[in-house]
C-alpha cells in the first residue's frame, strides 16, 4: 500500500460498519445477498447503506461478487488473517517511513514490558 501519510489513499483500515459486514461474510460458508448480510447485523441500517458499503468493499478488493439471476451474492476476496497482515504491513511501513526513530524506540520499549 503506497501512502503519503496524509491518508489520500484507499487505506485497508475498515470503518465500523465495514468491519461488521466483513465479519458476517468471513463467518459465512456461502456467498450472501446484501439483505442476508443486513439481517445478520445489529442495528437498523438501511438496505441501500449495506449495498453501498458492500460495493465499496468490492472496489477496495476486499469482497467479490457473483450474479445469480438478478441478484448479487458477495463473498470475501481475502481471509481475515491475510487482511490483518496486509493492513498491519501497510500501517507499519507508513509509520516507519514517517517516524522511523520514534517507532523503533517505542517498539523496543513495548517489547520490554
Amino acid at each position: 500500500m503506497d501512502c503519503d501519510s496524509r491518508c489520500n489513499c484507499k487505506c485497508q483500515l475498515l470503518g465500523h460498519l465495514e468491519d461488521q459486514i466483513m465479519d458476517v461474510l468471513w463467518h459465512s460458508p456461502d456467498p450472501l445477498k446484501p439483505a442476508e448480510v443486513r439481517s445478520r447485523l445489529k442495528g437498523d441500517q438501511a438496505y441501500t447503506t449495506i449495498m453501498t458499503i458492500m460495493k465499496r468493499l468490492c472496489d477496495k478488493s476486499l469482497l467479490k461478487r457473483q450474479i445469480k439471476g438478478k441478484v448479487f451474492y458477495y463473498y470475501p476476496a481475502i481471509s481475515r488473517h491475510d487482511h490483518a497482515v496486509q493492513t498491519l504491513d501497510g500501517l507499519l511501513s507508513r509509520l516507519l517511513k514517517t517516524y522511523a526513530p520514534l517507532v523503533s524506540s517505542r517498539l523496543t520499549r513495548l517489547t520490554k514490558n
